[in-house]
């Protein structure tokens, strides 16, 4: 995993700049 990304729940790797993570 790159600290860069991170993984939402439908496995796709996306820059966690804007990500609503819950």
């Amino acid at each position: 995993n790159n600290e860069n990304q991170t993984k939402v729940s439908n496995g796709t790797f996306v820059p966690n700049m804007s990500l609503d993570q819950s």
